[in-house]
Order: C-alpha cells, then sequence, then structure tokens
C-alpha cells in the first residue's frame, strides 16, 4: 500500500427436522449462530424472488467463489474469459473476471434491488467508468441453499453493457447461468460484538492522511499519476515533470470485508483508475496486526494503531531496494 497501493468457523446448526439442506429462507429471522456478532448474518439463505429487499441482501451476501464447471445450461456463449468471484458486502459488490492471459481484472460498484409486490425480482450491478455511471449487469433467479453448513448459489448473470468499457478483454458473452460456493467467513466474524477491532476494521474507508519517510503527504499521492520520471544515465539523476493534461487522483479508498478480501482503490474523475483485490487476515488475538496477500502472491505485515468506531491508522514497515527501512501510514475514516 505505498504510494504503494495495499498493495473457518462454521459452527453446525441443530434443527428440528431432520433434512440436512436448507432451501427455505432463513434471511429474515435471527441465526443462532450469529448470536455473539454485531456483522451481517453470514448464514442467509432462500429463494431471493420471495425475500424483501432487506432479506436478500442477507442472502446473497459474502464471497462467491467459481468454479470451472460453473457456467451452466447456457454455455453455447463462447467466451475467453471466466468469473473468478463475486462478493457481495452491505453496500458494494466486487467482480473478479480472468481474462485470455489468465489476467484479474476487478469490476467494484454498488447494487440495487428492483422489487415486485415487495419482494425482489433482480439485483442491478452499478459502476462508474470514464466518469459515467453505468448500470452493468443484472442477475435474476437467485437461490442459496445450505447443505450441512455449505452454502451454494445459483443464479443467471446478463450483462448490459461490454467489458470494453472497463478495458477488459473479452470476446464473447459472459452472460450465463452460474453457482458457486460460498467462502467462510474470517476467523473472528462469529464473535465480533460491537467493541471489536473486527467489528469496526470491516467496511469501506475513505484515506483523510497520508505520510511517509520519503517525505510525501497525501496530495503529493494524488499527483503521482501524473508524474513523468525520467533518468539520466550519465549522471545518475532522476528528474520529474507534472503532466499538466493529467487528471489527478480525487480520492483513496479501502474496503474491508469479513471474508477476507481487502480492496485498494484509486479514484481519479468519479472513475476507478486503480482497483487491487487481494486478502487480509488477523495475525494476534488483540486484532491490531494483519498480512496482506497481493494479487501477486507478495505479503507484508500492517499494524493498526488508534481504531476507533470512524478510523484507524494503517501502518507499514519495511526494507527497500537500498536496504533502508521505508515506513507509510495511511488514516482511514469509515463512510
Amino acid at each position: 500500500m505505498k504510494r504503494y497501493s495495499l498493495t473457518a468457523l462454521i459452527i453446525a446448526l441443530t434443527l428440528s427436522c431432520s433434512k440436512d439442506t436448507v432451501s427455505s429462507s432463513t434471511s429474515d429471522v435471527e441465526d443462532p449462530r450469529m448470536v455473539a456478532s454485531a456483522m451481517t448474518n453470514v448464514f442467509g439463505s432462500g429463494l431471493v424472488s420471495e425475500q424483501t429487499a432487506e432479506e436478500a441482501k442477507t442472502t446473497i451476501f459474502g464471497r462467491w467463489e467459481f468454479s470451472s464447471s460453473s457456467n451452466s445450461s447456457r454455455s453455447s456463449n463462447i467466451t475467453d474469459c471466466s468469473f473468478d468471484s463475486i462478493e457481495f458486502t452491505d453496500d458494494s459488490f466486487l467482480i473478479n473476471i480472468s481474462d485470455p492471459n489468465t489476467t484479474i481484472h476487478s469490476i467494484h460498484g454498488d447494487y440495487t434491488f428492483e422489487e415486485e409486490n415487495d419482494k425482489v425480482t433482480k439485483v442491478i450491478l452499478n459502476s462508474y467508468s470514464g466518469g459515467e455511471l453505468y448500470s452493468i449487469a443484472e442477475i435474476t433467479n437467485i437461490e442459496v441453499v445450505e447443505t450441512d453448513g455449505v452454502f451454494d448459489i445459483s443464479f443467471t448473470f446478463s450483462f448490459l453493457e461490454d467489458l470494453s468499457i472497463f478495458s477488459i478483454p473479452c470476446s464473447g458473452d459472459l452472460s450465463e447461468d452460474y453457482s458457486a460456493e460460498k467462502d467462510e467467513p474470517m476467523d473472528g466474524t462469529l464473535d465480533a460484538d460491537i467493541n471489536s477491532n473486527h467489528y469496526k476494521a470491516v467496511g469501506l474507508f475513505l484515506a483523510s492522511a497520508y505520510t511517509d519517510s520519503d517525505g510525501w503527504d497525501l496530495n503529493m499521492v494524488y499527483q503521482e499519476p501524473c508524474i513523468d520520471y525520467s533518468y539520466d544515465h550519465t549522471t545518475g539523476e532522476e528528474t520529474e515533470t507534472i503532466d499538466e493534461d493529467c487528471t489527478p487522483l480525487d480520492s483513496i479508498q479501502l474496503e474491508l470485508s469479513t471474508f477476507g478480501t481487502y480492496l485498494f482503490m484509486q479514484f481519479s474523475d468519479n472513475s476507478p483508475y486503480y482497483i487491487e483485490a487481494g486478502k487480509w487476515a488477523w495475525t494476534n488475538d488483540e486484532q491490531t496486526e494483519i498480512i496482506v496477500t497481493t494479487p501477486s502472491g507478495e505479503t507484508f505485515d500492517v499494524v493498526l494503531t488508534q481504531i476507533t468506531d470512524s478510523s484507524f491508522i494503517m501502518n507499514i514497515e519495511e526494507l527497500d531496494d537500498d536496504g533502508e527501512l521505508y515506513s507509510a501510514a495511511y488514516t482511514w475514516s469509515k463512510q
């Protein structure tokens, strides 16, 4: 994350009936497995078309991992890209798509529900590109079934926009019927009360301050995409010039999910300039230290300080290429 991108615990439910598979809605009742937690219920299930928007939000909540056999009846749509995962938080979604070169592309945005007679008929995914807001896809026929503590989702996914607006090089159409299995929530989810650091750290945050040992501040980070670097091999000097035609960053956001996903996002002109999606996990019982795994598999340690209901400071220390200690600190404010 320097200028510098940032960069199971399922408890068995005792049922009063003998069936191992739960297909009826459990999103409208308090799940006893969540009794010690203030987090969003991670055990929602049912047929979304029979649920209210509030119930449906709990049903789709979580990270859903696709396998190579996820495509079903409409496999006649030939494409060289594939879904890697889709994740829903309380207010946002993240889609990871693998292109023909196995590069993962992330699309992030918010979602809304369309309803008839107070029941959800479809989920609409919305995202910005080029400063414009698009309704990029709709999801219908959503059902989540729990079998022996494992949650599986099935749905119909229909793109409303071409992926080229996100510069994703796919041919064909990813609009298909899909099924996927839900990831397990992070350790600490089921006992995260409102005073826990886990409860305070999960959510969407805006960078409100930045400092590092090189003397950079947040405004300089905003300007970095517009800096052109040139190196003189004769003198060994590096010079920096500002591209006056470049639009600098206007915000940096961090989203941490209770399914172990982090999203580090830089925005310019109200659109994502850079998105990095990786993994995070607590490494101490006090929930003040985490390990971050970037998309390339690199790992580094982060220390959280001054954790409150509304903000925390994220501190990083590492050795640079010259063996000197580099340190950086982001202040994140909850949105």
